[in-house]
């Protein structure tokens, strides 16, 4: 991948962020408007879903403009308990962090 290359596909990650960061906002909106019955949980789980996206895709943005290393933050494999996020997502997103 050329350098072109390169800045139109992080260009299209970044805004594939913004879009994610948006559908995030709208679907806290709806969570907190559930009756917290299976609904909350369905919204929640998409949540979750979309803040694992959001990392993957900031995440990969990075790793194209060569801030980060693609092979850091990917050593822990399997879910967090206390958050039900792979914790591969958020080892990259305390890299990420680190990084901007």
């Amino acid at each position: 991948m050329d350098d072109i290359e390169k800045a139109k596909f992080a260009d299209a990650l970044a805004e594939a962020g913004k879009l994610l960061e948006l559908t995030q906002a709208r679907l806290q909106r709806a969570r907190s408007l559930s009756e917290g019955d299976q609904s909350y949980e369905r919204v929640d789980l998409i949540s979750k879903r979309v803040f694992e996206l959001k990392v993957k895709a900031d995440w990969l943005q990075y790793s194209v403009l060569g801030r980060i290393h693609a092979a850091g933050g990917n050593d822990r494999v399997g879910s967090d308990r206390r958050v039900a996020v792979d914790r591969r997502i958020v080892g990259m997103q305390k890299l990420l962090l680190s990084v901007v």
